[in-house]
């Protein structure tokens, strides 16, 4: 069986900019098949921007105008 080498990408999208989220999903992989990698793998929903690290102004139950906002970005 032939080996394959394969890459495991941990990095975050662009938030809110699903242009700029694909020049560096291009660049992490250019990097990754100059490295030899045949498979590049990437984190769920990288590319639809998952919003790490946002609460959305959601404290146990509740919601604020600003978060909101945030969540139909």
């Amino acid at each position: 069986m032939p080996t394959v080498r394969v890459a495991v990408v941990q990095a975050g999208s662009v938030l809110f900019d699903t242009a700029r989220t694909l020049e560096k999903l291009a660049a992490l992989t250019a990097d990754a098949a100059g490295r030899g990698a045949r498979l590049v793998v990437f984190p769920e929903a990288f590319v639809g921007g998952y919003p790490k690290g946002l609460g959305f102004g959601a404290r146990i139950g509740s919601r604020s105008p600003e978060g909101r906002e945030e969540f139909r970005r």
